[in-house]
């Protein structure tokens, strides 16, 4: 078993080459513009911290979210907010030597960026959790890399939301609660720490805390006591935490400003809900994740490993799709694919580090990955929130198209079609280049790829030239750091082996 054999800086090693491969990689297919409104809000919030000292938002938001000093605040949680500081003050900083659009343009061109790095660190979170379990290194790298890559964690690396952020503290919980307490004598204070992250981070990640929680009280072997004691006492700072916050905006110990809000709809038809999660043109698990089919499998062969893990997997699954499929708003707003579900994909897709497949199997396998990679694509290099605000100036009047002919994955696709030729003509030809400004940039995804770096060249901030070698810089050094880490795991297999 790795877990036993390995040593821990080769497996360090190991996991930093991969986040950074996956950094860069990310980086290089990152928008870099601010379309939606829950990443604005959590950048208001983010530049209130920093100007002013104050966790307010702006007052145009919704009457709801009226806190008891008559001042508005965000209903998400401050821990996107936080995680923003830094990106927000480099973005800052930039903005003071480089004008570019408005004030705020570079700014949240950088904060936005700042979901990459989460993203990158939950590559290497899974990584390590399949390994915790057994599964052997070069699997569990290139498990960890698909996570990624044949998921929508791939466009909502650059999205701002904070969906990618939620799931590194969900399963920085797991890998904590699934680590040998004699290895890792404080992984279940780790775990209790990164569960109240969560929490602070979209506020339903309480019942991932009960989850875990159960799964740690219920472990066999002499250690169960103090590792329930580590677990409470790395999760109840931030319960306290959450709750004050709570208090202190609203008045209410539990009041996070959605119980006033109706736009959720808390309550509707699971059996609704439920279906359109798994099959609805907007929001279908299967159609923006068809990796996904192979979940099954990989549970199988997983719970033959390692029952428990299995059933933690499970549960968490389970409690989140009932909890999701029960909001009236389930589609989530202007999003590509299932924004609700992006927390959960590493339940779906770790366990097949464990299916070994063989002849068809294994071609039907690699398929279906390369089929999930490829659904990515027109999410990553479209943004959906431009292709809704440009059908909504021209008077569609749906804000979640619930039509087949008004899926996001054809409509971005589309978009793709017309803007990429486009794109590669005005970058690679010495063709005079549009005149455009930030806002129309913003907001006309049939005018350019979403990536930051061709955004530049369109802004004249840099050259044609300048953004070629970016992006030939960041596609080869993900793919240098990529191929030593799998080097790396190689490594780690032969003394697995000789041990």
């Amino acid at each position: 078993m790795v877990d036993a054999a390995v040593t821990v800086p080769s497996r360090w090693i190991a996991g930093a080459w991969l986040a950074l491969g996956v950094c860069l990689l990310c980086l290089l297919t990152a928008g870099g513009s601010m379309t939606t409104t829950d990443a604005v809000v959590s950048y208001q919030v983010t530049r209130h911290l920093v100007e002013h000292g104050s966790v307010e938002t702006d007052a145009d938001w919704l009457d709801a979210y009226t806190g008891r000093d008559g001042r508005h605040y965000s209903p998400f949680g401050i821990a996107q907010s936080l995680w923003n500081v830094p990106f927000y003050v480099a973005g800052r900083t930039i903005a003071s030597r480089v004008r570019v659009g408005t004030v705020d343009t570079i700014p949240k061109a950088v904060v936005t960026l700042g979901t990459v790095p989460a993203v990158a660190l939950l590559a290497w979170v899974a990584f390590e959790i399949l390994l915790r379990l057994g599964a052997a290194p070069v699997q569990a790298l290139t498990t960890a890399l698909v996570l990624v890559v044949a998921t929508p964690l791939w466009p909502y690396s650059s999205f701002g939301f904070n969906q990618p952020l939620t799931a590194l503290f969900l399963w920085l919980a797991v890998a904590g609660a699934v680590a040998d307490p004699d290895r890792h004598g404080r992984a279940r204070l780790i775990a209790g720490a990164a569960a109240g992250l969560a929490l602070l981070t979209r506020h339903e990640m309480f019942l991932a805390a009960a989850i875990v929680g159960v799964f740690i009280a219920f472990e066999p072997g002499r250690h169960r006591t103090s590792s329930v004691r580590q677990y409470i006492g790395g999760l109840v700072p931030f319960i306290t935490a959450w709750a004050v916050f709570n208090w202190w905006r609203f008045g209410n110990p539990l009041e996070t400003g959605y119980l006033r809000d109706t736009v959720p709809g808390l309550g509707s038809s699971i059996l609704t809900g439920g279906l359109g999660l798994l099959f609805s043109p907007y929001a279908s698990l299967l159609i923006y994740c068809p990796v996904a089919v192979l979940s099954v499998a990989g549970m199988r062969a997983l719970h033959r490993r390692h029952a428990r893990a299995a059933w933690l997997l499970v549960g968490i699954t389970a409690v989140y799709f009932l909890a999701y499929a029960s909001l009236g708003n389930w589609m989530g707003g202007r999003s590509y694919g299932p924004r609700y579900l992006v927390p959960l994909l590493p339940a779906l897709v770790l366990p097949m580090a464990f299916w070994t497949r063989a002849g068809v199997l294994r071609l039907v396998a690699t398929a279906v990955t390369v089929l999930s990679i490829a659904v990515q694509i027109p999410g990553v290099l479209v943004d959906y929130s431009k292709v809704r605000m440009e059908r909504a100036a021209a008077g569609e009047t749906f804000a979640q198209d619930p039509r087949w002919r008004g899926m996001p994955l054809m409509l971005n696709t589309r978009a793709l079609a017309e803007s990429g030729p486009r794109a590669i003509r005005d970058l690679v030809t010495g063709r005079p280049l549009p005149h455009v400004d930030e806002t129309t940039l913003s907001n006309s995804p049939g005018l350019s790829l979403d990536l930051w770096w061709l955004h530049l060249v369109y802004l004249r901030v840099i050259g044609r030239t300048s953004a070629i070698v970016i992006a030939a810089m960041l596609a080869f050094g993900a793919a240098a750091s990529l191929w030593r880490a799998v080097a790396m795991g190689r490594r780690l297999a032969v003394a697995d082996r000789a041990a």
